[in-house]
């Protein structure tokens, strides 16, 4: 309670409108901040999924020139061959797409320098194929870095759903280095068919090819997860990989042929890798899109859940204000209803009534003002009608003191007859008393002294029964001794049993010990000592048995002896019973005489005193009429003043409404004619 004391003396300042909106605010506050938290999330999180679909517009650029690159690339070693799609095409379309993502993902700077090392190699067009070939590996590298750092600033390398995240990973980490990977073994098996292979050359051909196998087996597993997290989508995934798993290994098997010498390279190798190249980029085009339909469902459903975050909290905001202005009308209107009954009643106007419109407490209130204001009226109209009445009994009661006041002095004159005969009866009985007093003195002496002799009988009698007890107690102490020293002599029993038992048993590790030589002679002293201490147990629990017999011959005579002064005692007990009762019937009738001397002392004392009150009252009564007299004339002037004093207040009752009954008004009528 002294927690809550200060916010209820705040509020016990404000008035009810403001309580309310306090109250109010404090409720709307908290839907308001949870509303705008869950929407803040969720905004947060469209976000975050927005630029992770900026980063796969933007990664799908990436590999569209990466293919122009590692087309123009292995066209260096392959011969001519006419591109699916040039890197000037393919820099245009990204180029577009950096004008509308390059600020979000912040790949400006990179965008610019791989632009003008495209720009640069463009130049070169007419240099020979190898050349070209050394001049862009370098490019493919870059690219495969600017498709990691578009992952890594959209959000992707991030990404929380399962299926979305391992379909990211095979289009951003494991196709575009699969086919850059493809593009490099290839032109290495075509340098190993010519002058300038190395034994380097395949030992790096060998690697790739690992590469290249456990790229593909990465993206299996990753369709795998995939396909746990959503079949329909693992579904649609198992055809391009499929075919880049076939197109890949028939291009290790002709590389595989190149490393262990059973074949040279031919252009049969670059078309085998131009096929795995080609089929990885047709999987990266139909991955692209299915992750971009992920990412859009999944804010889909969050501003579908956004939505709904906001419809419920708009709802149970507009519902709390509504509830909360319905409160503070329904009470607004109970308060008024009821100030304005008692401002009515404060006037004087007793029919006004407070509308009865809640069931709350402000409604019970107001029954509960209805029922005093009803309450009110009767007390009133009671105290109307008893002002009549009372107004028209004051004539009344001035004609009777007027007569009372020739009998009182009738009554006084036979007061005093009265007063001398009760004078003459109170002396008798006085005399009386005196001799019956002497009397009952004599009667309480003898009472006295019989119950004197009663009670030294009564405790000697008792002072006896008290050593009979402690005879009785000594004997069952004694008895109960004896008892528990049997019990001993069974302990005891139960000993010297243990000590033959210990004695066997020494007896026997004394043979074992015999037995086992030398190794066994400290065994045997053990054991010698065992047996000599359980012989000196069974001596002195023999001992102790023939202390425990003497012990037993003693409680017996003790029983004996007690019993005989037991019997003595209670010879004497009942003598002394006897003479106790003989002295209590002495006594009995002792009392029966003492308390008839004692009655009839106390009727002739009593019958003295009533006398003497007579007189008293008598002399009272002369007294009472004589001031009965005056008081008479008094209350014949008081009726007068009472009479003024009802019509003062039948003109105050006058003032209020009652909106009596008919019957009401007539009895009040009556009472005023009467």
């Amino acid at each position: 309670m002294k927690v809550i004391s200060p916010a209820k003396r705040l509020m016990n300042r404000l008035p009810y409108s403001r309580k309310m909106l306090v109250a109010g605010l404090f409720f709307c506050i908290p839907i308001t901040l949870l509303a705008f938290f869950l929407i803040s999330n969720i905004r947060e999180q469209m976000a975050f999924s927005y630029k992770e679909v900026s980063g796969v517009q933007y990664a799908a650029a990436l590999d569209n020139l990466l293919d122009g690159v590692l087309e123009v690339r292995d066209s260096g070693t392959a011969g001519t061959r006419i591109a699916r799609i040039t890197p000037e095409q393919a820099l245009i379309d990204l180029e577009k797409v950096e004008e509308h993502l390059g600020g979000e993902l912040a790949t400006k700077e990179r965008f610019a320098l791989l632009k003008s090392k495209l720009s640069a190699l463009g130049k070169e067009q007419g240099s020979s194929g190898r050349q070209r070939l050394e001049a862009y590996g370098p490019l493919s590298a870059d690219i495969l870095e600017m498709i990691v750092l578009v992952s890594d600033n959209s959000n992707l390398t991030l990404d929380p759903d399962i299926d979305s995240y391992y379909l990211m990973d095979s289009l951003i980490t494991k196709l575009p280095p699969l086919a850059e990977a493809i593009s490099r073994a290839n032109m290495i098996s075509l340098r190993l068919s010519g002058a300038n292979g190395t034994a380097d050359d395949k030992t790096n051909l060998i690697i790739l090819s690992s590469q290249i196998r456990a790229y593909v087996e990465a993206l299996k597993k990753n369709v795998q997860s995939t396909e746990g997290a959503n079949t329909a989508l693992g579904a649609r995934l198992h055809k391009p990989l499929q075919e880049v798993d076939a197109a890949v290994s028939a291009f290790l098997t002709d590389l595989k042929k190149v490393t262990t010498g059973s074949a040279s390279a031919t252009r049969g190798n670059s078309s085998a890798a131009m096929d795995a190249r080609n089929a990885v980029f047709r999987a990266a085009a139909q991955f692209s899109p299915e992750l971009d339909q992920l990412l859009k469902v999944r804010i889909g459903k969050l501003r579908s859940r956004m939505t709904t975050y906001l419809a419920i909290s708009l709802l149970a905001f507009l519902l709390g204000i509504y509830l909360n202005i319905g409160c503070y009308l329904s009470v607004r209107e109970g308060i008024s209803s009821l100030r304005d009954a008692a401002i009515k009643v404060a006037d004087g106007d007793l029919t006004a009534e407070a509308l009865f419109l809640s069931h709350d407490e402000i409604g019970e209130t107001a029954r509960m003002f209805n029922t005093m204001t009803e309450n009110l009226r009767q007390i009133i109209a009671t105290v109307s009608n008893v002002t009549g009445t009372v107004h028209s009994f004051t004539g009344t009661l001035s004609s009777s003191v007027e007569s009372q006041a020739g009998f009182s002095t009738q009554l006084s004159s036979s007061v005093v007859e009265i007063s001398a005969t009760m004078e003459e009866f109170s002396s008798t009985a006085s005399q009386i008393a005196q001799h019956s007093q002497v009397v009952v003195e004599r009667a309480d002496r003898t009472l006295d002294d019989t119950r004197r002799g009663a009670g030294e009988v009564e405790a000697l009698a008792l002072k006896i029964n008290h050593i009979n007890n402690d005879i009785q107690a000594s004997l069952a102490e004694i008895v109960e001794l004896g008892r528990k020293s049997k019990e001993i002599n069974k302990v005891m029993a139960i000993i010297n049993n243990i000590a033959n038992q210990t004695r066997l048993i020494a007896f026997n590790a004394a043979l074992e010990a015999a037995s086992a030589g030398e190794s066994g002679k400290r065994f045997g002293v053990v054991a010698l000592e065992i047996r000599r201490l359980a012989d000196s147990v069974v001596e002195s629990t023999g001992e102790i048995e023939g202390r425990i017999t003497e012990i037993l011959d003693s409680v017996n005579r003790l029983v004996m002896s007690s019993e005989k002064s037991s019997l003595l005692t209670r010879e004497g007990q009942e003598y002394a019973s006897s003479t106790v009762a003989m002295l209590s019937e002495i006594v009995d009738g002792v009392e029966e005489t003492t308390d008839s001397a004692r009655q009839i002392s106390l009727s002739t004392q009593q019958q003295q005193i009533a006398s003497g009150q007579v007189v008293l009252a008598l002399r009272d009564i002369e007294q009472g009429v004589r001031y009965s007299t005056e008081s008479i004339q008094k209350v014949n002037s008081v009726s007068s003043e009472l009479a003024q004093l009802s019509e003062n207040l039948r003109e105050l009752v006058d003032r209020f409404k009652l909106g009596a009954e008919p019957e009401n008004r007539a009895q009040i009528a009556s009472a005023e004619a009467g």
